[in-house]
């Protein structure tokens, strides 16, 4: 096997270390070398015996397997030596002569580890001369060290480093963009609209002191508001079903506030299909039309419309403004609900909002396309 692509292999699965224990990607580094160094072992092997017209057996087998071994170990020092001080300094630091200190501490390591093996191993040892009788000159023996290693387990050193720092910082951002975007959708869904919460409790006391019939069932509402949106509006999606049972029970609630003169059509359809929507996301659009619209003209309620079919979900709000209603100011709930949008339906959504002289609208699409 070519080292070139082993070492590729290698540095390809950088792209996967955000997905990897520190020691599974050990053992995979420990795994590609052993394979080029079986690679290596039956080239030297092969070529000896077939060259030389030799016999297989075990003392030459285990001969080659301590040559190669010995030699493994020249690559293996390069590479790491620049990975773990060349290339932080070269890419992360920005210290580039530290960097340069390194590489030459590098070259003479692996200079220095070769000449120890070969001649201090290899030749008394073994008897292995890789030179027949005629050692090098130093300035060979540099050379082809130079020439042999550093073009290529040196680069990959620094190539396996630089993915390795790319594939990482990449899978950091993402990580910080997720946990920002859940962190902001978890404080728009917590910015709930107290006015309309404590005037319910206003109401719903009012009836209770009045005896009301309306009192048991108002608050058994109230408390399944509050269960919703405490509780199971935590989750990201619901089904859409359940985000028109929570609107029903607002729009029960806006009605008895309204001591029974809040004229509201809600029309439901296609809510069977087990479509989902982000959760608590229709519910300040409602509000904004309770809020500044006409409530008590039975000619002009508010009309809210939610379709839904296998494709989309239609979300629409009418209402006539109220022009004698003293707070102008738009709130932060549309805010919150557009940046919500971008956020769970970026491309998959169509907000239109038509502020006339006497009617607002909206019409919200959302694509689902189970």
């Amino acid at each position: 096997m070519p080292v070139y692509v082993v070492l590729a292999v290698l540095s390809a699965n950088c792209a996967y270390i955000y997905l990897m224990k520190r020691k599974q990607l050990i053992l995979l580094q420990i795994c590609l070398w052993v394979l080029l160094f079986i690679s290596d072992l039956w080239s030297a092997y092969s070529g000896e015996i077939i060259g030389a017209h030799k016999n297989f057996t075990w003392q030459l087998g285990v001969r080659h397997f301590i040559i190669e071994a010995g030699y493994i170990t020249i690559p293996i020092t390069c590479f790491y030596c620049s990975y773990l001080f060349v290339a932080p300094q070269l890419f992360s630091k920005r210290n580039y002569l530290l960097a340069f200190v390194y590489a030459v501490l590098t070259l003479v390591a692996i200079v220095a580890l070769r000449y120890l093996i070969e001649y201090y191993f290899f030749l008394p040892v073994l008897g292995f001369d890789n030179y027949q009788g005629h050692p090098w000159p130093a300035s060979d023996y540099i050379e082809n060290i130079f020439f042999y290693y550093f073009p290529r387990y040196f680069v990959y050193g620094l190539m396996y480093f630089f993915a390795e720092s790319w594939y990482t910082n990449k899978h950091l951002k993402q990580e910080l963009e997720k946990e920002r975007s859940a962190a902001e959708l978890a404080f728009l869904r917590s910015q709930l609209n107290p006015h309309f919460l404590f005037n319910t409790i206003n109401d719903i006391y009012s009836l209770t002191y009045q005896k009301s019939e309306q009192a048991p069932e108002a608050l058994l509402k109230l408390a399944e508001l509050l269960r919703y949106m405490l509780r199971e509006g935590n989750e990201a999606f619901k089904p859409l079903s359940a985000e028109a049972r929570y609107l029903e029970n607002v729009i029960e609630l806006q009605r008895i506030s309204a001591k029974g003169k809040a004229y509201i059509n809600f029309e439901t359809e296609g809510l069977d299909g087990g479509q989902k929507v982000a959760t608590l996301l229709f519910v300040s659009f409602v509000e904004n039309a309770f809020k500044h619209g006409v409530l008590n003209d039975p000619a002009v309620p508010v009309s809210i419309h939610l379709l839904a079919d296998n494709h989309k979900i239609e979300f629409s709000v009418k209402n006539k403004i109220n022009c004698d209603q003293k707070d102008k100011t738009g709130g932060i709930g549309l805010h919150n609900v557009r940046r919500r949008l971008e956020l769970m339906y970026s491309g998959k959504h169509k907000l239109d909002i038509i502020d006339g002289d006497e009617f607002y609208s909206i019409n919200l699409v959302l694509q689902t396309n189970l």
